[in-house]
């Protein structure tokens, strides 16, 4: 029994160091996975039209010599497109139709049926623009 004892031991040693010898080669073989790439270029700045400074970008591509000028210059023409000088906002005259004075006539005997006050009606009533 001894000698099945010895020789068991024996390849269980066998077989550990295998396995050591097997992972010291793997691991001297196989390089580290690294997600870590080389680069020459250290400049992470990020240009926008709030930070200016890099590359000029018109859409989809790198702006050539004189494009960004004008693509800035149609940009403004486009949000000042229909602007006036005047400071004063103006403000359409009400009109009366015939289907506004038939809400103002519906609005009238709704509240009057409701029993409300003739105060009230006729402050309705002007709020609403019917004479």
């Amino acid at each position: 029994m001894t000698i099945v004892r010895l020789m068991s031991s024996k390849l269980m040693l066998a077989l550990f160091v295998t396995a050591v010898l097997m992972t010291s080669i793997a691991a001297v073989t196989i390089p580290a996975a690294s997600a870590l790439t080389s680069r020459s270029s250290f400049n992470d700045n990020h240009y926008t039209s709030l930070y200016p400074g890099g590359p000029r970008v018109c859409g989809d591509h790198l702006c050539a010599p004189g494009e960004y000028d004008k693509m800035q210059q149609g940009l403004a023409q486009a949000q000042m497109k229909g602007k006036t000088n005047s400071t004063a906002p103006s403000t359409p005259a009400p009109t009366t139709t015939m289907s506004s004075m038939s809400v103002c006539n519906n609005v009238k005997t709704t509240l009057i049926t409701a029993g409300i006050s003739s105060t009230v009606i006729a402050k309705v009533m002007a709020d609403l623009s019917c004479s």
